[in-house]
């Protein structure tokens, strides 16, 4: 459970499109995406954005990675300082690294839920949020005390060059509320550093009690917060854009196309911050593949309701995870964010027992425990319908990473994305895998 890509074919649509490219088209032919970008952002999020993505905004690239490297290389001298979150996905603080940047940890947090009243919450206080955010922060619940986010703002570097955000971060699914974002687009203008926002996780957006949302692009929504200064905009009424802000998306992740793999691509509204960036990737060859334009073009054009659909089946997969922990009284820090389609674990946090209450094999009468084991496979041992039948669960949960690995549950170690003691697992699988994991997780056999 620890790759980060889903359990599922692309869409049929993408399939026949990049079957018929390669039937008919050789060479170097490639062909443009801005128009497919620009008019997916116009129609999936009309009601969100604040200014139109145009066409020429868009220069395409072959991987986020890639373009977050080269714009560091290009806009950034070595031994300069470049903020990024903590914890992250770890190529981003690698690529500061590797380019002989001095890395500065922002901390950013979301507050894990708290299993005991996760699924407790009044409705009356179900999309009750401030007027200022209802539009990032749709359907929020503001009494839900599970899903609170911040960054730590008091730490930002004024002295950096440039600031690598993930949003929403991979991995606990933070998405900054729009006041960290204002904060942040004022502090980086104010002191003329380069943002550079990896969003390729944005299209799995979900609100508090786990429906399918929509999160638009970072800062996209600060119109009112314009920024005088801001040479690109002719009044203060217009829309609120950072002058020097790459944003990075793809649709290999969204449309599950990282074999392909599908375009990823830049958004820049500032003229010469797009147009360097542009020669960079071009004298660096790492513009994406005509193959990846072509998957992304039939995937904006005719993959939203296969797009739905996933985020549908995402939805399920959240709430399962927290009916699990309810269902068997456990307490354990964990938290899903608002956005992507990770559990983001904390081992050590495990509850020393369960609640008494709570349904375990072992307390069950002899019929009830021959009647619910008959009816799953065994965690540990498919041998024998029989076999099964003489195992008990007890509660002993894995509070170590190798712990995981021992009882056959891989996931990624949270130690590189900068928290130890931590696993990142994905959901985007069949909820039968996730109950599977998360069994052998906090439960070990004993015969009976």
């Amino acid at each position: 459970m620890w790759i980060a890509d889903m359990d599922i074919p692309p869409c049929d649509s993408i399939i026949s499109a990049v079957g018929n490219n390669l039937r008919r088209t050789y060479g170097y032919q490639s062909c443009d995406i801005g128009e497919a970008v620009a008019t997916w952002y116009e129609r999936s999020r009309p009601s969100r954005y604040r200014y139109k993505i145009e066409s020429t905004d868009i220069v395409d690239v072959a991987s986020v990675i890639s373009a977050v490297d080269v714009a560091l290389r290009t806009f950034c001298r070595a031994g300069d300082k470049v903020m990024v979150l903590t914890p992250t996905y770890e190529p981003l603080t690698s690529s500061i690294k590797r380019n002989g940047l001095q890395p500065v940890y922002i901390r950013c947090t979301e507050s894990f839920t708290d299993t005991s009243a996760a699924l407790n919450v009044d409705p009356s206080h179900q999309n009750s949020v401030n007027a200022e955010t209802n539009n990032q922060q749709s359907h929020e619940d503001s009494g839900n005390l599970a899903m609170r986010k911040s960054v730590d703002l008091s730490s930002l570097d004024k002295s950096a060059t440039a600031f690598v955000i993930c949003h929403p971060n991979n991995p606990t699914g933070t998405v900054f509320t729009l006041d960290e974002q204002k904060a942040i687009f004022e502090f980086c203008s104010q002191h003329d550093i380069l943002l550079i926002t990896d969003e390729v996780h944005s299209e799995f957006a979900f609100n508090s009690v786990d429906e399918p949302s929509i999160i638009s692009m970072f800062g996209l929504e600060l119109q009112k917060h314009a920024n005088k200064n801001n040479t690109d905009m002719k009044s203060n009424a217009g829309p609120f854009t950072l002058p020097r802000a790459i944003h990075l998306n793809s649709v290999s992740k969204a449309f599950n196309l990282a074999s392909i793999p599908g375009a990823s691509y830049a958004v820049i509204k500032h003229k010469k911050t797009r147009e360097t960036f542009a020669e960079a990737i071009n004298n660096n060859h790492l513009n994406a593949s005509n193959l990846g334009k072509v998957a992304l073009i039939s995937a904006y054009s005719e993959g939203s309701t296969w797009l739905d659909e996933v985020k549908g089946a995402l939805s399920f997969n959240r709430k399962l995870v927290k009916r699990f922990f309810q269902h068997y009284g456990i307490s354990v820090e964990f938290t899903m964010g608002r956005a992507g389609y990770f559990l983001w674990l904390n081992l050590k946090t495990f509850s020393a027992t369960r609640t008494e209450s709570s349904p375990l094999f072992a307390d069950e009468t002899d019929g009830e425990r021959q009647k619910h084991e008959s009816n799953q496979p065994s965690s540990y041992d498919k041998a024998d319908a029989s076999h099964q039948r003489t195992l008990a669960l007890y509660y002993s949960p894995a509070n170590t990473v190798e712990a995981c690995i021992d009882r056959g549950v891989i996931g990624n170690d949270g130690a590189p994305f900068g928290a130890p003691d931590h696993i990142r697992l994905n959901l985007a699988c069949h909820p039968a895998l996730i109950e599977e994991a998360l069994l052998r997780l906090c439960f070990a056999t004993e015969s009976i």
